[in-house]
């Protein structure tokens, strides 16, 4: 077997020519050009997560939904998909086609149903708006203190290595929140919006890094140091200089439902952001 192995070390066989068909790319013909590209410009493309968002573009504005999970008594992020976060029912179902998407997680006590929404209008930039509802929900109607908070963290991320605009006004999402804002070269001016109708706490914390792999550890590290300093399971409010990623803790008790809306191109306006979010479906 050695020797065999040797000779064939000695004797390796020539590569199989592989021959391309001489055609165009599909993705290169006209008819997936124009608006059809556009049209896929932005989608739920990171499938290595329960929710992510990003442009197909090598570097992209990048957002994402993490929540806290309780277990055995302790808290853990949810963040990545695994097998060992247990989660009792994950599915996703798309409606009108590539344009509306509803997806649905049930983790232990709590029903977590997200819809993703994206639309063009005048005066939006390349690729359009889109909108996400997070609609949160308990199956059980006696749970724990403990239990009855829900820690939500949606985050937006520059892929291109850009510093986010964290909006300094009072975090007021029941007269809808800006959060960051920026510019981009292929979509031109944007914002990230938040609203709900509910009584809800928002927190935040920004990141330098512009790497998001271990984004779910900043986030607990930041919340593990105001736990032992003010015993506070929350973020920081702070930021550091020329942040890359931004995130925001959303904490409510159930059942309440939040609406996060990215909104581009010239002239944004509040008005754009009421049309967004009242085309979401419940």
């Amino acid at each position: 077997m050695i020797h065999r192995l040797l000779i064939a070390v000695e004797h390796p066989q020539k590569p199989r020519v592989v021959t391309p068909f001489p055609a165009p790319k599909i993705m290169d013909l006209p008819q997936f050009q124009g608006d059809h590209k556009e049209s896929l410009y932005w989608g739920t493309y990171r499938s290595n997560v329960y929710l992510g968002i990003r442009a197909r573009t090598p570097q992209s504005l990048v957002a994402g939904l993490m929540w806290l999970g309780l277990k055995d008594g302790r808290y853990f992020m949810q963040h990545v998909c695994q097998d060992s976060d247990e989660l009792k029912t994950y599915g996703w179902t798309c409606h009108n086609g590539r344009d509306y998407g509803r997806q649905m997680l049930v983790d232990q006590d709590m029903t977590l149903m997200t819809s993703f929404l994206k639309s063009k209008e005048d005066g939006s930039g390349y690729g359009g708006d889109w909108a996400v509802r997070m609609d949160v929900q308990s199956e059980k109607s006696k749970l724990s203190e403990e239990m009855q908070t829900v820690h939500l963290f949606f985050y937006l991320a520059d892929e291109d290595g850009n510093a986010l605009s964290l909006s300094r006004e009072t975090l007021n999402i029941r007269e809808n929140s800006l959060l960051p804002f920026g510019s981009q070269a292929d979509v031109g001016s944007w914002n990230l919006n938040l609203e709900s109708m509910d009584d809800l706490e928002v927190h935040y914390s920004g990141f330098r890094t512009s790497h998001i792999h271990n984004l779910s550890d900043l986030v607990q590290q930041n919340l593990g140091a105001q736990v032992r300093k003010f015993g506070r399971l929350q973020l920081s409010d702070t930021t550091d200089d020329s942040s890359k990623i931004l995130v925001f803790q959303i904490l409510g008790r159930f059942s309440f439902r939040t609406d996060v809306a990215f909104i581009s191109g010239t002239g944004v306006k509040d008005s754009r952001l009421k049309e967004r979010l009242s085309s979401l479906t419940a």
